[in-house]
This record gives C-alpha cells, sequence and structure tokens, in this order.
C-alpha cells in the first residue's frame, strides 16, 4: 500500500509534501509545481504550507470527494483500501500525500493519519 516517492530534485527531505504529492499527481515536474505554489502563494501574501492556502489551491483545481467530519474520521490507510482506483490528493493533519491506484506515495506511511479532505485528479 505504500511506496517511498520523493520527487525533490536533490533528493533532500524537506518540507514540501505539498509539491512532492501535486507533481506526483499530476505528473508535473517539482520544479514546476514548486514556482506555480509559490506563487499563488504570494498572490494571497500567505506562505506557502498555509492549509487555508493549499485547500484553496486544492479546490480551485481538483473535485473534492471527501471532508471529514467528526463522527465519519477515516484514516488514510481506510481510504485508499475503499479507493484502490484512481489518484487522489490527501490532506490530513500537517500532510498531504498522493494515493494512485491503491498505493500510497510519500517519503513516509501516512497509513494511520486522519484524513482531513481528499481530492480526485
Amino acid at each position: 500500500m505504500f511506496r517511498f516517492y520523493n520527487a525533490n530534485p536533490l533528493g533532500r527531505h524537506v518540507n514540501d509534501c505539498t509539491v512532492r504529492a501535486i507533481s506526483r499527481a499530476t505528473d508535473r515536474s517539482w520544479d514546476e509545481l514548486y514556482r506555480e505554489l509559490s506563487e499563488y502563494a504570494q498572490e494571497l501574501a500567505v506562505m506557502p504550507d498555509n492549509v487555508f492556502y493549499i485547500e484553496a489551491y486544492l479546490s480551485e483545481r481538483f473535485q473534492k470527494i471527501y471532508s471529514c467530519k467528526h463522527n465519519d474520521k477515516i484514516t488514510v490507510g481506510e481510504f485508499v483500501e475503499r479507493n484502490p482506483y484512481g489518484t487522489y490528493l490527501i490532506t490530513m493533519r500537517g500532510h498531504i500525500t498522493c494515493a494512485e491506484n491503491g498505493i500510497i506515495y510519500d517519503t513516509f506511511d501516512p497509513s494511520d493519519r486522519f484524513v482531513w479532505s481528499v481530492y480526485r485528479i
């Protein structure tokens, strides 16, 4: 269910999960996404790791198919098991990941974290 993936061009393990996840989901380069996300954050006058900025960016571009409510929490792993086909961007507290066809692509396995939102690509 998990496969190591790090699109960072220098192989660094830094706070770039948004860039990594979206670049994987959209088949675009890390550099291209970094530039686009930086410009978008500048337009909104926020830092690129601001959760509201990330949700706004995703909502403008992709279909939101799940939003957590207090009584229906599911983990990333549970979501991926229930949705084995397709490409998804999954947000959670302090992180975003990409799942494609039943596999989570990330620098660590976030399967046990609770989902905030899911966007279908």
